[in-house]
């Protein structure tokens, strides 16, 4: 039982570590968040004469690195308040009630405030519970068309990062807990433990108590025969020291049926205290396996996550460290897929997203893993082959996908695909290895798209 409790103890540690790393993770993309807000911000100054004195107020607070949360709150909603009054408000320019935005092509970098903003809301993991919140921030970001609308989503993105953190803090906060609770019941097992040490030195120095009165009276009683001058004193003598070894004998059950009794007590307790931590322990462990499930599952599409794919990822890299066995991924994105949500709407994009993750999971080999990386963009992982061979197994599936029948609004739409394949060479590293599978995407776009590029 107590190593059990050691190795859930050592459990526990290392969830309020990985928590903790995962919380200074977000505390990188608020400092990235606030840099692009900033950018934002410098953009949009001078649109209004009445907007410019808040977008300062903003930018000085932003400039001056760590601010408390409720200013920030404070001067972004005087900034929003603002810029709601602008339709009713004449601007410098009669002709213009927003600040427009060009909208380039994609790029291996990405070419505009829209473009870097839309990437870093893909690339964020955030809890299940925020998955809905997160998925209509990403389409609002794809749909802002000025500045205006792409701080709004800035702003909702700070919100959504900060309510992050707090769920993080409140996860590591309750793990703690746990961790006390289960430090309290060791420490009771510990006290258990050392009282039966105690009462069993207890019963040894009342049998040997026992051993030396006994023995102590057996010698009286010799005596007394020796020293006896006729049958009836001996009786007697004898009779005196039966009695007081039997009266011994009393004494020592009477002690030790105290002690056993108290024993049993402190054994029944303790028993009822294990099997409540039993309890405990099974039930915290379907609750933790239900929150790791939900935390690396895509609950739209029923597939992995990108988390899911960063913990695939790092055991075969290990593995890969080791064997040298080849390993490869892919970077697969769907093509125009923006495009399909402004015609179809969103609820069709969804339905895409789902077919093609759903297809991608039938169609991988076995040994393969497949996980949404965020947006409309998916990730395998190869472990075992080679680039020629993952890119045979990336051109089955972008067929697969070319294939595919979708219909919106009673009318074909035809979907594609760009696959980017890169394998791990000598000292490479996960995100090394992604970055040229990424840009080994970019290139298939660029080079018209629905292809299969090597990186």
């Amino acid at each position: 039982m107590r190593l059990d409790s050691q190795l859930w103890e050592s459990k526990y540690r290392e969830a309020v570590e990985r928590l903790t790393r995962e919380e200074a993770q977000w505390r990188a993309v608020e400092s990235v968040l606030r840099q692009l807000v900033a950018s934002l911000t410098r953009a949009a100054h001078g649109a209004h004469d009445q907007v410019d004195p808040h977008i300062e107020r903003l930018s000085a607070a932003l400039s001056a690195g760590s601010v408390d949360a409720m200013v920030l709150e404070t001067l972004s909603n005087s900034l929003r308040d603002a810029l709601e009054g602008l339709a009713t408000r004449p601007l410098r320019s009669p002709e213009e009630r927003a600040i427009p935005i060009t909208r380039p092509a994609r790029t291996e970098h990405g070419s505009s405030v829209q473009a870097a903003l839309h990437r870093l809301v893909d690339r964020i993991v955030v809890q299940p519970k925020l998955a809905d919140r997160a998925n209509d921030l990403r389409r609002d970001v794809a749909d802002a068309g000025d500045l205006v609308g792409l701080a709004t989503c800035g702003d909702r993105l700070a919100d959504l990062v900060n309510e992050q953190r707090i769920g993080m803090q409140r996860e590591i906060d309750a793990l703690q807990a746990v961790l006390r609770h289960v430090a309290g019941r060791l420490d009771e097992m510990t006290q258990y433990m050392a009282r039966e040490l105690a009462d069993q030195s207890t019963g040894e120095a009342n049998g040997q108590a026992l051993d030396a009165s006994v023995a102590h009276e057996m010698r009286l009683l010799s005596e007394a025969i020796l020293e006896a001058e006729d049958a009836h004193e001996l009786r007697e003598r004898v009779n005196a020291s039966l009695e007081t070894i039997a009266a011994c004998f009393r004494d020592f059950r009477g002690r030790e049926g105290a002690r056993l009794t108290a024993y049993r007590e402190r054994a029944e307790k303790m028993r009822q205290r294990v099997e409540q931590l039993e309890t405990e322990r099974n039930a915290l462990q379907r609750s933790l396996e239900r929150e790791h499930e939900l935390a690396q599952t895509d609950t739209m599409i029923g597939m992995p996550n990108r988390l899911a794919y960063e913990k695939r990822i790092e055991a075969a890299y290990e593995s890969w460290l080791t064997t040298s066995r080849p390993l490869s991924i892919a970077a697969i994105d769907i093509d125009h897929f923006k495009s399909v949500n402004d015609t179809y709407g969103h609820t069709a994009g969804d339905a895409v997203l789902r077919v093609i993750g759903q297809a991608l999971l039938k169609h991988v080999r076995p040994v393969d893993f497949v996980a949404r990386y965020g947006g409309e963009e998916f990730i395998v992982i190869f472990d075992g082959a080679d680039e020629a061979e993952s890119l045979q197994v990336c051109e089955r599936l972008r067929g697969k996908i070319q294939h595919l029948a979708f219909h919106a609004s009673r009318q074909p739409v035809r979907v594609t695909a760009s696959i980017g394949v890169a394998q791990f060479r000598q000292g490479d590293t996960p995100q090394a290895v992604f970055e040229r599978a990424d840009l080994a995407l970019y290139t298939a776009k660029n080079g018209g798209r629905n292809r299969c590029v090597a990186g």
